[in-house]
């Protein structure tokens, strides 16, 4: 397949290709250098749920305030009637 890159620096990936990668718009995808100067691209892998915490403990300004709010970014927001 070929593809055109835009002024802009940016390319259309054929329908094929992303249906067969499930790739929507906003997806991520990892471009790398391959041997003898190919191009590859992936679908880039999902962050695990703790990578957003990484380094948080020991810094000055967590991104919570207090321990409700830690437990709302870990857990998500309880909604009415989900607690006994």
């Amino acid at each position: 397949m070929t593809t055109t890159i835009s002024s802009k620096g940016q390319i259309t990936v054929p329908v094929e290709i992303r249906e067969a990668l499930g790739l929507e718009p906003g997806t991520r995808i990892d471009i790398r250098l391959g041997p003898s100067g190919t191009f590859l691209a992936t679908k880039a892998k999902e962050a695990s749920f703790f990578a957003k915490f990484k380094g948080v403990a020991g810094k000055r300004n967590p991104p919570y305030a207090d321990s409700v709010e830690a437990t709302k970014l870990l857990r998500g927001e309880i909604a009415s009637g989900d607690v006994d």
